[in-house]
């Protein structure tokens, strides 16, 4: 059986996480390359993986093209100059949620996919995770009847670091492009592209957002109430409410939850466990390897126009929050 190589760009924790996650998928992977703006940690990466070539200049890694695809595990700042790189040597690419910081970076890389015929993936890896699957399962099957709310929050006490990536507005720090990202993901998902949008902001000293709450509604009167903090933690669950009964994703709902809960309006309870091995990225990396193998430049799960539908419904919230990044904008 062929193997699947990798090459990866920004050795950091989550690129630890897919790489140990690598084993768990169905056929055999290989990261076969790594790329750093330090040539320290990409050293360090490539021994500790068993990797035969490292980098700091991306031209070189990309002319020395020895794997089927690259995941970008970057700081989101730099997810967009190098997933373009990438398209532009014809290079599929799988990169880390947020794709980049706004809608218009978006359809630069939408167009630069479809212009190179080359496949192009955000790693918005929940997607594609057991849970997220039965919860969609649950829906379809009219257990809860018609959706009529969605609320999810996503908190994490971030250091008090004011040259962290979550308080650096040059890093495009705050709480929504790291965290709400999911909770709007989760809406979008269940409920489509909102009709209205109505935000609310607490920004730092530096205009970034340390919290954000979001109402969303749509044409036949659902909604969704989201919320994401860099700056409190609370108990990161979702609830998904119908005419019939309520899903419950439990804690970390946007990871591996504890379980999924759906409570009927006549009392009835089901509960459905959530296990599985590692992480969960071999999911996503299923994806991405079926997608190529077809030769399609997106997956159906999670199109490219799905993202950017996504990052237009973000640009709107950090508009009326007074988010702006002005080094990208």
């Amino acid at each position: 059986m062929k193997t699947f190589n990798w090459g990866i760009i920004g050795p950091g924790s989550i690129a630890r996480d897919f790489t140990d996650d690598l084993k768990f998928v169905k056929t055999p992977q290989k990261v076969t390359s790594v790329l750093s703006h330090h040539e320290e940690s990409a050293k360090e990466f490539a021994i500790e993986y068993n990797i035969s070539d490292y980098y700091t200049d991306i031209d070189k890694f990309l002319s020395n093209k020895n794997f089927d695809a690259v995941y970008i595990a970057s700081p989101h700042t730099s997810h967009y100059e190098q997933t373009l790189a990438c398209l532009n040597h014809q290079v599929p690419v799988l990169c880390e949620k947020p794709l980049v910081i706004n809608a218009t970076q978006a359809r630069e890389l939408i167009d630069a996919s479809e212009k190179n015929n080359t496949f192009l993936l955000e790693g918005m890896w929940i997607r594609f995770l057991p849970s997220i699957k039965k919860v969609l399962e649950i829906i379809e099957s009219d257990e809860i009847g018609k959706v009529n709310t969605v609320k999810a929050s996503m908190s994490f006490k971030a250091p008090a670091d004011d040259e962290n990536r979550y308080f650096n507005p040059e890093l495009g720090g705050g709480s929504l492009l790291d965290l709400g990202i999911y909770p709007v993901f989760l809406a979008h998902l269940i409920l489509g592209k909102p009709r209205r949008i109505k935000a609310f902001g607490k920004l730092s000293d530096k205009g970034i957002d340390e919290t954000c709450a979001v109402l969303i509604q749509y044409k036949d009167g659902s909604y969704a109430m989201l919320e994401s903090s860099i700056v409190s933690q609370t108990e990161l669950s979702a609830e998904i409410a119908g005419d019939k009964g309520v899903i419950k994703i439990e804690s970390p709902w946007n990871e591996k939850p504890g379980s999924i809960k759906v409570t009927n309006y006549d009392k009835t309870e089901k509960e459905y466990p959530c296990e599985w091995e590692g992480r969960g990225f071999q999911y996503e990396v299923e994806e991405v390897i079926s997608c190529i193998d077809k030769k399609q430049i997106y997956s159906n799960l999670y199109c490219h126009h799905f993202s950017l539908d996504i990052f237009e419904t973000m640009d709107e919230i950090r508009k009326q929050i007074h988010v702006k990044y002005d080094s990208f904008e």
